[in-house]
């Protein structure tokens, strides 16, 4: 990865930074001009290949079937993934103009790949909004499995106030005898992970087609723009696999393989889609952070119920019982009080950057649109090849 990557604010790489796409006080012929043109378009594919390759984890393929990778979204590369994001989309920008004054060989070939990215554009903001919502609902879940934790860290354990938080944080579960309803004042559950989903619309995810190839090169700009799809419409089908979400298609994206980075997203789709295959079916979503704290939570409300369950029995074997359970429940108190702690910590940035690409992603998409408005009303004038 180059040292000028994306660090959280607005920047381009050295390819573009402090400079226009071509210099005011320049004229230039049309031949140096096409290869100037080319030669940017191929930089800039080359800079994606780099951003997603970082994105790999190091773990080897070949893993043991007894020990399976170590999960993929995370936060952290949640994070990563929406800095790459911001940076592609940073890149993208300066070969905009090319829709309203490059060769109208060029443009006519970009025509589907611009509508697909102002559809997708859409789409991407409806997400955007739809996790947002998701990660405000995450934190009220989360303060169950928190008020759980406290309430048997507490030098006298409340297992009463315990079991009702964990009953509303975790779904029902037959396998682990825990019955949530029809037992008592904490029976019903008012909420659990389940309540979280949001509907994600099958189109936002649906398979983004490439651009077919153009002659002279009049293909190349067509695929840069399809490379910035391809990229929005990744990043977003990974939060929706990340994040509680009703419905998740298949990988969005089937690159050609002459592009620089379609080995990179292939892989990266490819290791996503293992880990649904894998996933617990009555998870939330497939974030690790997410998934540790209901895997504490369903280990701790097993001991609580133990304990509980001991302490009904009434007399002096009760509370001898439970005694022999409290540093085990603790123990078990304190990991979930660790998970929670990692994923609270994560919340807040992951929405300042969805919050970012939201508002990225509007502003990209008014620039596609006053450039295919310039070609518009240059039709009939030819646009001077000028910067």
């Amino acid at each position: 990865m180059a040292s000028n990557e994306y660090q959280g604010g607005f920047s381009l790489s050295m390819s573009f930074r402090g400079r226009p796409l071509r210099r005011r006080s320049q004229v230039v012929s049309m031949e140096h001009g096409h290869e100037q043109e080319l030669h940017e378009l191929d930089l800039f594919h080359s800079h994606v290949a780099d951003r997603l390759l970082s994105l790999l984890p190091p773990d080897s393929p070949k893993h043991s079937l007894d020990k399976p990778p170590s999960p993929l979204l995370s936060l952290a590369f949640l994070s990563k993934l929406l800095d790459t994001l911001l940076a592609v989309e940073a890149e993208f920008r300066p070969l905009l103009p090319l829709l309203g004054c490059g060769p109208p060989a060029a443009a006519s070939a970009a025509s589907r790949p611009v509508a697909d990215l102002l559809d997708r554009a859409v789409k991407s903001l409806d997400l955007c909004n739809a996790v947002s919502l998701s990660l405000h609902s995450l934190r009220h879940w989360l303060r169950h499995a928190q008020i759980a934790a406290s309430a048997l860290l507490s030098p006298r354990l409340h297992l009463l106030r315990a079991r009702r938080a964990l009953f509303k944080l975790l779904p029902f579960d037959a396998t682990a005898g825990i019955r949530t309803e029809g037992a008592g004042s904490f029976g019903r559950r008012e909420t659990n992970s389940r309540f979280l989903s949001w509907s994600m619309s099958r189109n936002c995810s649906a398979h983004l087609a490439a651009p077919r190839g153009g002659d002279g090169g009049a293909g190349e700009l067509a695929a840069a723009v399809y490379t910035m799809s391809a990229v929005l419409v990744f990043a977003m089908w990974a939060l929706g696999a990340a994040l509680p979400c009703q419905e998740r298609g298949g990988p969005p994206v089937a690159p050609p393989r002459q592009l620089p980075w379609a080995a990179a997203m292939v892989a990266l789709q490819e290791r996503i889609a293992e880990e649904w295959r894998r996933r617990d079916r009555k998870a939330a979503g497939m974030l690790a952070e997410l998934l540790e704290v209901e895997r504490c939570g369903k280990v701790l409300i097993q001991v609580v119920e133990e304990a509980s369950g001991a302490r009904a029995g009434g007399g002096e074997g009760g509370t001898s019982l439970e005694r022999e359970r409290a540093e085990e429940v603790a123990e078990r108190a304190a990991e979930l009080a660790e998970a929670c702690r990692r994923l609270e910590e994560g919340l807040g940035p992951l929405e300042r950057q969805v919050r970012e690409v939201f508002h990225r992603v509007v502003g990209s998409r008014a620039e596609v649109l006053r450039c295919l408005d310039q070609r518009a009303r240059s039709a009939i004038a030819p646009c001077p090849i000028v910067s």
